[in-house]
């Protein structure tokens, strides 16, 4: 059993798939990989990106000015 104070390291292989795959959808929406980081950086949450990717799957647009 875990001491609820001590966090598990998360599975390594899951994380490297995860940072694939949103890099991938990334690619899909003409987002460089330095300028997904840069989003990052910015302070933008990987939910708000991905959701964000969900709108313009849908076919609505994102400002991305408001985003920098």
């Amino acid at each position: 059993m875990n001491d609820p104070g001590q966090s598990e390291q998360p599975n390594r292989d899951i994380v490297e798939c995860a940072i694939v795959e949103v890099l991938e959808i990334a690619r899909r929406h003409g987002i460089a990989p330095a300028d997904f980081v840069r989003l990052l950086d910015s302070g933008m949450r990987m939910s708000d990106f991905l959701t964000a990717m969900d709108l313009t799957d849908a076919g609505q647009t994102i400002d991305w000015d408001a985003v920098n």
